[in-house]
């Protein structure tokens, strides 16, 4: 019986299970989404920023 095998052994008899593997998919998961919106926020400031800097012509259209 290796290191591991022992390590579960003792944790599920004393009534812990090992969420190692599921902890780190789930801090995975949490900074995939954390990146997603702060890519979403960048993208919105930049296409916001882009508008407001163009010059408004709409005004001069009907003239």
């Amino acid at each position: 019986m290796d290191s591991q095998q022992q390590y579960e052994a003792l944790l599920a008899k004393w009534g812990y299970a090992d969420t190692t593997v599921e902890d780190h998919a789930r801090r995975q998961k949490r900074a995939r989404r954390a990146k997603a919106v702060v890519a979403f926020f960048k993208t919105t400031i930049k296409t916001i920023k882009k508008i407001s800097a163009r010059p408004q012509q709409l005004g001069q259209a009907s003239h």
